[in-house]
């Protein structure tokens, strides 16, 4: 792979001066360029050194980003990155050591509102290490100031096969603060819903961690409430800005039939699933996306549900083929209760999507093959319509991203990936960052 500083940005279409709605589809890996417009912030890192910070916007499906520019610090194997946003605010992590990126001194964290064009320098959360994935951005009293927190795992303490047991360091940070620092809480977790409503089998159970946090929601609220999601099987909820923050877990709905196996064998979720939260954050979305096999199943041989075919002694199958696919989405209220909460809402095939007349020829020229032909994963929710975007490669290695219509089964849009970043397919999130600009 080229070096990450010989990345070349896109160019912005005409009208691209940010979309309407202000909800935009965000590529986490930064450029390396020095391009600046009427959101671009400057600052210094921890050593001293002048960076700036310029978010470029799009209308989705096209991928809005950002262009970092540091002189002085060498971006050959990996970049700066996006951690979380909320509102207008966004996380960014930029890697400040050229030998090594493994622990938390090896990067600096900034704080940047392309609104009011101000870019924070985070103290070092050093000797504490921040999992990307489990790091949420609190926006308090409209970006007046703001909170960061992060999910630390411990070890899980077991009876046997039972897991009694797990603590996790929250680690937190508030801008308001008079100490300026890091604080670290032990938050425990005693009572494992979704051991009732998504079991493993005994077999497996001893070798999978109950809990890992594939992507972080940022709720917000009062008492800053937080969602570490496990795309697998549950999320974590957390209000961490009480003075004795609690986890409330919620189980996802159990996996789609064709998606058991999956499950046992670890595979990343992503490429199957994703949950948001709406713009209003009033409620959670989830989605999931489920292949067809090349062959019906036995009717005979084919378990009623999850939990029997986990207690019938799960057998793995040989690998499928895909052919088609469909998605279903699910949705929350917020507060959340509990996994009775989920209700199903809009199920479809992609043999029944439909183009809309100005995307026939667009699709016409994707190696002439159908929707239905092409292969597609890593769905990625809209926040504030039915819309689901997916990844997908064609046979001449061309990249685009499909932006489905969930609840009227029709192609809306798509655009072509930058293929400097194939390596980084599954990089990509919605966000409300351009609201008010």
């Amino acid at each position: 792979m080229a070096p990450v500083s010989s990345w070349v940005p896109p160019s912005l279409p005409e009208s691209s001066a940010a979309a309407t709605s202000g909800l935009v589809l965000l590529d986490r890996w930064c450029y390396i360029a020095d391009l600046p417009n009427d959101t671009t912030a400057e600052s210094t890192t921890n050593s001293g050194l002048p960076i700036k910070v310029t978010f470029r916007a799009v209308r989705p499906p096209l991928l809005s980003h950002f262009c970092v520019h540091c002189p002085g610090l060498d971006f050959h194997s990996i970049g700066p990155k996006i951690v979380a946003t909320d509102a207008h605010l966004v996380l960014l992590c930029v890697p400040v050591n050229p030998n090594s990126t493994t622990g938390a001194s090896d990067w600096d964290y900034f704080v940047y509102s392309p609104r009011a064009q101000w870019l924070d320098l985070l103290p070092n959360p050093d000797p504490r290490c921040l999992n990307d994935s489990a790091t949420a951005l609190i926006s308090r009293q409209d970006g007046g100031w703001y909170a960061v927190a992060a999910l630390g795992a411990c070890k899980p303490i077991f009876r046997g096969h039972a897991l009694i047991r797990w603590d996790f360091d929250l680690h937190l940070y508030r801008s308001s603060s008079n100490s300026k620092g890091w604080r670290s809480k032990r938050l425990s977790l005693n009572e494992f819903e979704r051991d009732n409503l998504i079991p493993l089998p005994i077999a497996v159970n001893r070798h999978k961690l109950y809990h890992v946090t594939g992507k972080t929601i940022t709720i917000g609220g009062e008492h800053g409430t937080v969602a570490w999601v496990d795309l697998w099987r549950g999320i974590f909820f957390c209000d961490v800005l009480k003075k004795r923050p609690l986890i409330q877990d919620v189980p996802l709905p159990v996996p789609a039939r064709a998606n058991w196996d999956r499950l046992l064998r670890n595979g990343d979720p992503r490429f199957l699933r994703d949950v948001a939260i709406s713009r209003n954050k009033d409620s959670i979305k989830y989605v999931e996306l489920e292949f067809r096999s090349p062959q019906e199943l036995d009717a005979t041989t084919t378990p009623v549900s999850y939990a029997d075919w986990v207690r019938n002694n799960y057998s793995r199958k040989s690998q499928v083929i895909p052919r088609g696919w469909k998605s279903t989405t699910w949705n929350m209220a917020i507060p959340v209760g509990s996994s009775e909460g989920w209700h199903r809402d809009c199920v479809v095939d992609v043999k029944d999507v439909s183009l809309e007349p100005c995307l026939s020829d667009v699709m016409a020229m994707l190696s002439s093959k159908t929707l239905q032909e092409l292969p597609v994963g890593y769905p990625i929710l809209s926040m504030d319509d039915d819309v689901v975007y997916l990844l997908s490669q064609t046979m001449d290695k061309l990249r685009v991203m499909f932006a489905i219509d969930v609840r009227k089964a029709t192609l809306r849009g798509l655009a072509e990936l930058d293929a400097q970043k194939s390596i980084f397919l599954s990089n990509f999130c919605t966000s409300e960052i351009c609201r008010g600009t």
